[in-house]
């Protein structure tokens, strides 16, 4: 570790240099060629080519067949003993242990910025818009987990996180929103206790979400959702939206009571 001036602790370059290309790699989805990675990682080449050398003998970026560079199998591995250890996991897993297997699919999600990015998930019966996989992330504005979450923040800290005008990538031809909007949808989502997306992460797909709080007018540390088709007008169902909102207050009990 270098020291600084002032005797404080500084980073380890070594160590920022290794984050930023495995952050590169993790935003392309086919790889890179190391002209491409080195568009992206300001350090010489020379120094990024040896960096990768090690990074691959070590697991944690691999050397695809057509030499482009991709995340290596050891970033998901120790992704998922984090996974595994974390306690949210834990009692999402321990409560379907408990009440069985779900008949739509339900997701169990986390805010990271303006992102929600989903920790796990349990299918349904029924095929959805959306393959949920583990790591993804969404914008938070748009989905019943992202909107469950941020009904429990102050109307405040939202309107810092989150630009005037909202755009999601996600859905072709959406119009955008506004903050403002979103604000109002926010407080009717706090005071019925659960969220709706109506087609907004996938044409075709509707969800209902509850945060998962540990005591009453605390921030949620997570949400649940269910993912439902979307076959007529009236796919609400009474009986859902309980099930979700029991879901979460079964979770932050377990959670509250560790």
């Amino acid at each position: 570790m270098v020291q600084s001036p002032d005797g404080s602790r500084s980073r380890v370059p070594a160590v920022e240099r290794t984050v930023l290309v495995l952050d590169a790699l993790a935003g392309s989805r086919d790889g890179l060629t190391f002209a491409e990675l080195a568009t992206r990682v300001p350090i010489a080449r020379s120094s990024l080519h040896d960096l990768c050398s090690s990074l691959e003998a070590a697991g944690f970026v691999e050397k695809l067949a057509s030499g482009r560079y991709a995340l290596g199998l050891k970033v998901v591995e120790l992704a998922r003993r984090r996974l595994d250890s974390t306690e949210l996991v834990t009692a999402f897993r321990e409560v379907f242990r408990e009440m069985g297997a779900p008949r739509e699919t339900i997701v169990l999600a986390v805010r990271s910025g303006t992102d929600v990015v989903y920790l796990s998930y349990i299918d349904g019966n029924r095929p959805l818009a959306v393959k949920y996989e583990v790591g993804m992330r969404l914008p938070a504005a748009f989905t019943a987990s992202g909107r469950a979450i941020l009904s429990t923040l102050p109307a405040t800290r939202v309107h810092d996180l989150l630009p005037t005008t909202l755009t999601n990538p996600n859905v072709v031809g959406q119009p955008p929103t506004s903050r403002d909007d979103l604000l109002a949808e926010l407080e009717v989502t706090r005071q019925r206790g659960y969220s709706i997306d109506d087609e907004e992460t996938a044409a075709g797909m509707t969800c209902i979400g509850a945060p998962v709080v540990l005591g009453v007018g605390q921030e949620a540390v997570g949400a649940v959702a269910v993912s439902l088709v979307k076959r007529s007008q009236d796919w609400f169902d009474e009986a859902t939206r309980d099930y979700v909102r029991q879901v979460a207050a079964s979770i932050g009990r377990r959670m509250g009571s560790a």
